[in-house]
């Protein structure tokens, strides 16, 4: 690709202080923009965009570049990448008269009646006709419902058109990816009757592929920077759950097991993730893997169990929202109610790690993580020694 069609490409999609403005709180000084720089802890604004030049530049960290640089930093994605975010960015403007500017969907989900996306036959309008049709939820918790509507949840009615048969009187769950472009849905049935599915999702294709998609991550990613660690729950209704409590650095699997695809994307935005799943048999037993997993591929984890055979959606429901987030407080500062009990988890979870790595370098340094923790848990090292900087939730 040559600089000229580079430049093109810059110059058609949105200027250079919108696409920064989606990442930063902007505000205008002077000929410039400031916010703080999301490339370091920024507590002054020292982050300049130039919209003349069309250039940033952070005068703490000495970060600067062109909106190609921005979003290769951003989003930790190389230049190819970068410039194809932009092409995209250029389609959505030619297309930005015809779509509602709060429905994001720039492209056609699915062929209705067979719930897929063959060739993209059905059209934009089509879908937004459907979408806007949809009934707000009733999430049966007036703290929840804002929430719900946030994510675009609704219910579809019994009576709709043949070709949307396959959800009626279902639960809506509009699926998203990281950049909040529409492409499938999840619909959970409304009724207790055992002889439909629990769930339906749009099936695999050019558009939806679960193990490469995160719920919830086009809303928390933002936060997951600022925080500096993802939290992964398992449902839909968890997700929400966990943004109405403010913890909105979470994220969930879409109805399938954690797979390449989503550490790859969790690797975009953090190394730490806590790992927080159904207290039940099949949960933790998941949970296990998945930390093991996430530890092969050098990220951090703090597994967090709740009580048994509870999940975020149905604690939040049980206890409320006050009891529920200073619970979940307590335990993201704490682990567990001893810096033992909590140590003799990373062990049990050590060995199982040792028990996949294959790499002899990662094999070693997850068995000096397991040295430490025994021998501060045995008392062969003094808790007074112990380097002040060391946070045991992630060892």
């Amino acid at each position: 690709m040559t600089q000229r069609e580079i430049n093109n490409i810059k110059q058609s999609a949105p200027p250079i202080e919108e696409i920064i403005g989606r990442y930063v709180q902007l505000t205008q000084k002077g000929r410039s923009l400031l916010g703080c720089c999301p490339f370091h802890k920024d507590r002054h604004p020292s982050l300049a965009v130039n919209p003349e030049k069309q250039c940033f530049i952070c005068f703490a960290c000495g970060e600067k570049g062109d909106v190609i640089s921005f979003l290769q930093k951003i989003e930790g994605i190389s230049f190819g990448e970068a410039i194809d975010k932009l092409k995209i960015e250029n389609g959505k403007s030619k297309v930005k008269s015809e779509v509602k500017p709060e429905v994001k969907l720039t492209k056609p989900v699915c062929e209705t009646d067979k719930f897929s996306n063959l060739d993209s036959q059905i059209s934009i309008e089509k879908n937004l006709q459907f979408l806007s049709s949809l009934l707000p939820a009733a999430s049966g918790d007036s703290d929840l419902t804002p929430t719900w509507l946030d994510f675009g949840v609704g219910t579809s009615p019994a009576m709709v058109p043949e070709e949307w048969k396959a959800m009626r009187n279902r639960l809506v769950f509009p699926i998203r990816n990281e950049e909040g472009q529409l492409v499938g849905f999840g619909a959970r049935r409304l009724t207790e009757n055992p002889d439909i599915p629990k769930y339906i999702n749009s099936p695999t294709s050019g558009l939806y592929r679960k193990n490469e998609l995160l719920y919830g991550l086009d809303m928390a990613r933002k936060m997951i920077r600022e925080k500096q660690f993802a939290i992964l729950v398992e449902g839909y209704k968890d997700v929400l759950a966990m943004h109405a409590a403010g913890f909105r650095n979470t994220v969930a699997l879409c109805g399938t097991a954690l797979c390449d695809g989503h550490i790859a994307l969790l690797k975009k935005y953090t190394s730490r993730v806590v790992v927080m799943l159904d207290a039940d048999a099949a949960g933790r037993k998941a949970a296990e893997k998945a930390v093991c997993q996430l530890g092969m591929q050098d990220i951090r984890v703090y597994r967090m169990e709740l009580p048994e055979g509870q999940d975020p959606d149905s604690l939040f429901r049980l206890w409320g929202k006050e009891r529920f987030t200073r619970y979940l407080r307590e335990r993201l500062m704490q682990g567990t109610s001893s810096e033992e009990a909590l140590l003799l988890g990373r062990i049990r979870e050590g060995i199982l790690l040792l028990s996949a790595i294959t790499d002899t370098a990662k094999r070693m340094e997850a068995l000096r993580c397991l040295n430490v923790g025994m021998a501060y848990l045995t008392g062969l090292s003094q808790r007074e020694r112990r380097p002040a900087t060391m946070d045991w939730r992630w060892v």
